[in-house]
C-alpha cells in the first residue's frame, strides 16, 4: 500500500571542531516523483519511482538511468542494493525484479504462492540473503525470504491480517537477521527475523509510515494521524511496546533511518511539505528522544519521500510532489567529514574501544568507530586472512575523543579482513567481510 497524503542544506559549528554537515541538491535524469531510495556507499546508491524510473549513481554525484529493459509503465515504491551491480525493485502490482549487471538487464523474480497485489518492502542483507513484504493475501501477510540469491523462496511464516490491514512502502526496520519490523494501517507495528514468525505491539495511531531501530531494543515509528500532519512513538523493549512521544515534524513523516552498530546512534527522518510549506529533514543524535530540523532550502510544495544513509557520514533522500501541479525536485545528498577521522566531542570516552564495523558486509565503503580516553598515538591498520598489512587508516598522536572514519576499499578484492587499532599498550583487532 502506497503512501498517499498532501506530500538541505546545514552548517553546524560542534564543540571541539568544524564539522560540516550539509544536505546538497544532485543534477538527475528525471523529472517524476521518487519512492524510494536505497544508499550502498559514499558513492553508490540507486532510486527508483513511478512509471519505470530507476536512476542510480556510481561516483555520489552523477546519476543516470538503469531502466534497462524493465516493463514500460511499472510503478516502483520500493527498492534494495548491494552495489552498483545488484539491486532489487517492487512494484505496485505485486512483481519483483533483479539486476545483477547494474540495471542493463532485469530479470522477472517469481515468488511463491499467494502472489501479493503491492510489495511494500525489498530488502538484502547481503547478496545473498534478503526478504520481500507485501500486502496481505486472503488475510495472511505475504512474506518471502532467501538465502541463496533469490534462486529459491520461502513464503512465510507470516502473521494474519485482519480486515483490511496493510502496509506502507518503506516503512520497515532491519538492523540484522534477527530483528526486523514493519509498520502498518492498523495500529500495529510487527517484529520478527528473517525466517519469519512476527508478532505485533500496538500503537496509539493507526498508520505507522516508517520504523527505525538504533539498536535491538530502542525504536522510533513515525505516524500518520490523517489530518496532514504526524507524530511519533518509540519503544524501548524491542517493539513489544509502543509510547507515543512529544515530537511532532513540520509535515506528515514519511521516511525514517537509523545507522545502528555505532556509538553515535544517529537517526534521520523526512517529512513532506504543502503548497506553502517545504518538506524537511530531521536528525538524532540520542537514539530518536529528540530530533533537530536539518534546514533545507527545497522549494514549497516538494516533499521528502524517501531516505536511506549508507553510514552517519553519508545517505540520500528523494523527492516527489505534494500539491497538483507540482514537479519532482529531485535527489539531495548528504556528507558529514567523509574523509578522514570525525571527532565528536559529545562525550568524554572512560575506555579504550573499538566497535564493529558498520555496515558488514560492506561493499566498497564502511565505517569504524573507536574511543581513545587518554592521548596517544594511534594506529588502525587493515589486514587480509594472511597477515598482510594492506591499509592503513590512522597513524598519528589523537588527543581523548570518541572517533569515526569511513573507509573506502574499492581498490581491494572480495574476502574477509582483519583491521586492529592500537593505542599505547591497547590492542583491539575485529573481523569485517568486503563483498563485490
Amino acid at each position: 500500500m502506497r503512501k498517499v497524503v498532501l506530500s538541505v542544506f546545514m552548517v553546524l559549528v560542534l564543540a571541539g571542531g568544524l564539522l560540516a554537515q550539509t544536505w546538497t541538491k544532485q543534477t538527475i535524469p528525471v523529472t517524476t516523483d521518487l519512492n524510494s531510495v536505497s544508499a550502498v556507499s559514499a558513492t553508490v546508491c540507486w532510486a527508483v519511482g513511478p512509471a519505470s524510473v530507476i536512476i542510480k549513481t556510481t561516483n555520489g554525484s552523477t546519476w543516470t538511468s538503469a531502466v534497462g529493459n524493465l516493463p514500460a509503465a511499472t510503478d516502483l515504491y520500493t527498492c534494495s542494493a548491494t552495489s552498483d551491480l545488484d539491486c532489487w525493485v517492487g512494484a505496485g502490482d505485486g512483481s519483483v525484479y533483479h539486476t545483477t549487471n547494474g540495471g542493463t538487464t532485469w530479470t522477472f523474480v517469481a515468488l511463491p504462492a499467494p502472489a501479493t497485489a503491492f510489495v511494500d518492502v525489498v530488502h538484502f542483507f547481503t547478496p545473498q540473503i534478503g526478504f520481500i513484504l507485501g500486502d496481505p493475501v486472503g488475510g495472511v501477510w505475504c512474506y518471502y525470504w532467501t538465502t541463496n540469491s533469490g534462486a529459491n523462496w520461502t513464503f512465510g511464516p507470516a502473521p494474519s491480517a485482519p480486515g483490511t490491514e496493510a502496509g506502507w512502502n518503506n516503512s520497515y526496520a532491519a538492523i540484522d537477521t534477527g530483528h526486523i519490523w514493519f509498520g502498518t494501517n492498523n495500529s500495529k507495528i510487527y517484529k520478527g527475523s528473517l525466517r519469519g514468525g512476527f508478532t505485533a505491539g500496538t500503537t496509539s495511531v493507526l498508520n505507522s509510515y516508517g520504523v527505525a531501530f538504533f539498536d535491538n531494543n530502542i525504536g522510533t515509528g513515525i505516524m500518520y494521524t490523517g489530518s496532514a500532519s504526524g507524530t511519533n512513538v518509540n519503544s524501548t523493549n524491542g517493539g513489544t511496546s509502543w509510547a507515543a512521544t512529544t515530537f511532532t515534524p513540520t509535515g506528515v513523516a514519511y521516511g525514517i533511518k537509523a545507522v545502528t552498530n555505532g556509538p553515535y546512534s544517529y537517526g534521520w527522518l523526512c517529512t513532506g511539505g504543502s503548497s506553502t510549506t517545504a518538506g524537511k529533514i530531521y536528525r538524532s543524535t540520542n537514539k530518536g528522544t529528540s530530533w533537530t530540523e536539518q534546514t533545507t532550502t527545497l522549494a514549497s510544495g516538494k516533499s521528502f519521500y524517501g531516505i536511506s544513509m549508507a553510514s552517519v557520514n553519508c545517505g540520500w533522500a528523494v523527492t516527489g510532489t505534494a500539491v497538483t501541479g507540482g514537479t519532482n525536485d529531485g535527489v539531495w545528498k548528504y556528507t558529514d567529514v567523509l574523509n578522514g577521522v570525525n571527532p565528536n566531542n559529545t562525550t568524554t570516552p572512560s575506555n579504550f574501544v573499538l566497535e564493529q564495523n558498520y555496515p558488514n558486509p560492506f561493499n566498497p565503503s564502511t565505517t569504524i568507530n573507536y574511543s581513545i580516553p587518554k592521548s596517544s598515538f594511534v594506529t588502525l591498520k587493515v589486514y587480509d586472512v594472511l597477515g598482510n598489512e594492506v591499509k592503513t587508516l590512522v597513524n598519528e598522536q589523537q588527543s581523548v575523543n570518541n572517533y569515526s572514519i569511513t573507509a573506502d576499499f574499492s581498490n581491494l578484492t572480495t574476502g574477509v579482513y582483519y583491521y586492529t587499532l592500537k593505542a599505547g599498550d591497547f590492542t583491539s583487532t575485529k573481523k569485517l567481510m568486503l563483498i563485490k
